[in-house]
C-alpha cells in the first residue's frame, strides 16, 4: 500500500528517533521508557473504557439477545454448511432455524432451499443401567436438538455417555437451517466495526510490513473472503484485502502482525479453542499501534474487541499484559529504538524460523 502523505525525518516510523535515542543518558532513556509504557497502557485502559460505553447502550444488549439465539455449529456442520451454500450461490453469514427466524420477527422465503446440518438425538436415562432388567428399555429418546427457537445443537468434544441425570446421545438427524440472505423481515439489532477511511499515516505500511517479513511471514494484498485480514501460520503468509481505504489497510496489518507478536501463531496454541480473547488482544494492539502512529481506530476497534469480549470488560483488563508488551516491542521497531528491556533481535514471541506445523484444532486466523 502506498500512502498519500509525505514522509518526513520526525516521521514516528522513520529513523529519526534512533540517532535521538542513541544520544539521550541512561537516566534519560529510563524516563522515556517510562513515559511510554504510560501510555500505551493508557491507550489500553481507554479501550476497556469505551467497551464499557458501548455495553451500556441498550442497542448493544439488543444486539446480544439477538446474537444468542443463533447456535454455534460444529467443525462438520460448519463444513456442511459451506458446502451446501457454494452450490446455491449463497456466502452465508448468519444461519438458524425456521423457528429461530420467526422468533427474530424474521420469515424464511417461500421455496427457499434449507441447509442440511446433523442434530443429535440424546435420551434422559431413567436408570444409569442400559436396560432395567425386564427386557424393556425405559430410556426415551427425543431429538436434543430441536428447541423452541427451531436451532440444531451438536455436542463437540464431549464425552457422548453422561452421569445419571444427564441426556446421553443415541444418534443424529438431519435438521434444515437457512441463512440470513433467504429469510424476509425486521433488520436484525446490530452495533458493527466502522471500516476505516482515509490515508494512512506516513510510512506505517512498509515500517509494519518489514516487522511482518522480520518473523518470516510473506506479505500480500489479496481476497481474503468476508474477512479484512488473514494470518496462515503454516503457510507463513499475512494477506489484507485490496478493496478497503489505506487507514483501514493499515489498521488491519497492524491487527495480522499483533497476532504473530502475541504468541497466537505459535505451534500449540489453541487459537479456536481462544479465539475471543486472541481476537481482543490483536485489535487492542493494532488500536495501540495506530493511535501512536495518529491513527484513531476507536470507531472500528472499540465493538470489534466488545464483540470479541462479549462486552465484558475484565476480559479486555485481563490482556494487558500481552497486549502492552506487544504493542511495546512493535512501537520500538516503529521508533527504530532498542529499549534496554527488548533488544532488537530478541525473537521473545516469534514464531520459529522454519515452517510451522499447526495444533490439532487450530485454524487460519483472520480478522472479520
Amino acid at each position: 500500500m502506498t500512502s498519500t502523505s509525505s514522509t518526513t525525518s520526525s516521521s514516528r516510523t522513520g529513523k529519526g528517533e534512533r540517532g535521538r535515542r542513541a544520544h539521550l543518558s541512561e537516566v534519560a532513556r529510563e524516563a522515556a521508557d517510562a513515559a511510554r509504557a504510560a501510555k500505551i497502557a493508557a491507550l489500553h485502559e481507554q479501550i476497556g473504557e469505551q467497551v464499557d460505553a458501548l455495553t451500556a447502550d441498550p442497542q448493544w444488549r439488543a444486539m446480544l439477545d439477538a446474537a444468542a439465539k443463533f447456535h454455534t455449529y460444529s467443525l462438520n456442520n460448519q463444513l456442511l454448511i459451506e458446502l451446501q451454500a457454494a452450490r446455491l450461490g449463497i456466502s452465508p453469514t448468519r444461519v438458524a432455524g425456521f423457528g429461530t427466524w420467526r422468533a427474530l420477527g424474521r420469515s424464511v422465503v417461500k421455496g427457499s432451499t434449507g441447509l442440511a446440518v446433523l442434530a443429535p438425538c440424546t435420551y434422559a436415562p431413567k436408570d444409569t443401567r442400559a436396560d432395567t432388567g425386564t427386557g424393556q428399555d425405559t430410556r426415551q429418546a427425543s431429538p436434543a436438538a430441536t428447541t423452541a427457537t427451531g436451532t440444531a445443537a451438536e455436542p463437540a468434544g464431549r464425552d457422548t455417555e453422561r452421569p445419571a441425570g444427564g441426556r446421553v446421545l443415541r444418534g443424529f438427524r438431519i435438521a434444515h437451517v437457512f441463512d440470513i440472505s433467504q429469510t424476509d423481515g425486521d433488520p436484525l439489532p446490530d452495533v458493527v466495526p466502522e471500516l476505516l477511511t482515509g490515508d494512512a499515516p506516513a510510512a506505517l505500511w512498509e515500517a509494519l510490513a518489514a516487522q511482518v517479513a522480520a518473523h518470516g511471514y510473506t506479505l500480500a494484498r489479496e481476497a481474503c473472503g468476508q474477512a479484512n485480514g488473514v494470518t496462515d501460520p503454516a503457510a507463513r503468509t499475512v494477506r489484507v484485502r485490496p478493496d478497503v481505504a489505506d487507514a483501514q489497510a493499515v489498521k488491519t496489518l497492524a491487527h495480522e502482525l499483533a497476532h504473530i507478536e502475541c504468541g497466537h501463531t505459535t505451534e500449540g496454541y489453541d487459537y479456536r479453542g481462544c479465539r475471543g480473547e486472541a481476537e481482543a488482544e490483536a485489535e487492542s494492539v493494532a488500536y495501540i499501534v495506530t493511535a501512536w502512529a495518529g491513527l484513531d481506530a476507536g470507531v472500528y476497534t472499540v465493538p470489534y474487541v466488545a464483540a470479541w469480549s462479549a462486552g465484558d470488560t475484565d476480559v479486555v483488563r485481563a490482556a494487558a499484559a500481552t497486549v502492552t508488551a506487544a504493542a511495546r516491542r512493535i512501537l520500538d521497531h516503529l521508533d527504530g529504538a532498542e529499549g534496554p528491556e527488548n533488544p532488537s533481535g530478541d525473537g521473545e514471541t516469534a514464531p520459529p524460523a522454519g515452517p510451522v506445523t499447526q495444533a490439532v484444532g487450530a485454524r487460519v486466523l483472520a480478522t472479520a
